[in-house]
């Protein structure tokens, strides 16, 4: 498990693909893993932004700059939703 920061914002971030949302009471609350992206993906929106799962998943940990748009974050099974850090991989843009 890593604890990131983003844009304020503190995140609990599992391996298995969870992530969990520290609130303003100081509870976590788990963010729901469903497509909500028009093309199957999972964003999760932080200060009107909105950031992939997997790619979140990456920076946690596979090393990866949140903000890089030089890589895609794909998915070995061809599931979306699946964003265990096993099931991810990086494929440079170019």
């Amino acid at each position: 498990m890593y604890r990131v920061e983003i844009d304020g914002t503190e995140l609990k971030v599992y391996s298995d693909g969870s992530i969990f949302r520290k609130m303003k009471s100081n509870n976590w609350k788990e963010i729901d893993n469903k497509a909500n992206h028009i093309k199957g993906y999972n964003v999760i929106l932080i200060n009107k932004k909105q950031y992939m799962r997997s790619k979140i998943i990456a920076f946690a940990f596979l090393d990866k700059d949140l903000y890089d748009t030089t890589f895609f974050v794909c998915h070995k099974d061809m599931n979306k939703l699946n964003c265990n850090e096993d099931n991810l991989y990086i494929k440079n843009k170019k």
